[in-house]
């Protein structure tokens, strides 16, 4: 599924990447990087909405990969920044929840984005961690 998925957002036009590694997310961020696409590496979660904020604004289709502990990261950026403009960049976000420190985030993250009113996001669920 998730080397599809690259090739799914390919189709549907984003030509931006950017966002925190996941391990997750090995072989989608492998694409991206194997790929002709720009891509920039983030330091966290809320630069990475910011940068592909700017990339929007410069006429970009981005894409924002990141794990879902990093949700909490970017509700500011993505309510206070993006969806005021009406800028949703796409999120392809690594789901966990099996280990303590993923429960309570992995246990809401979809229902947190649904709750902002956010839509254009793609949860990844691994193997290991069906809910």
């Amino acid at each position: 599924m998730i080397n599809s998925l690259f090739n799914q957002i390919k189709h549907d036009g984003y030509n931006f990447f950017t966002g925190v590694p996941d391990s997750a997310l090995k072989p989608f961020q492998n694409s991206i990087l194997e790929s002709d696409f720009e891509h920039i590496i983030a330091t966290n979660e809320g630069q990475a909405i910011g940068i592909a904020f700017g990339a929007e604004m410069a006429g970009k289709k981005s894409c924002v990969y990141l794990q879902n502990s990093g949700l909490g990261n970017i509700i500011n950026p993505i309510t206070s920044l993006c969806m005021p403009f009406k800028i949703e960049p796409l999120l392809i976000i690594g789901h966990r929840h099996t280990l303590e420190q993923h429960k309570v985030m992995g246990e809401t993250d979809e229902q947190l984005l649904q709750l902002i009113g956010y839509t254009n996001y793609i949860i990844v669920k691994g193997e290991n961690n069906v809910k």
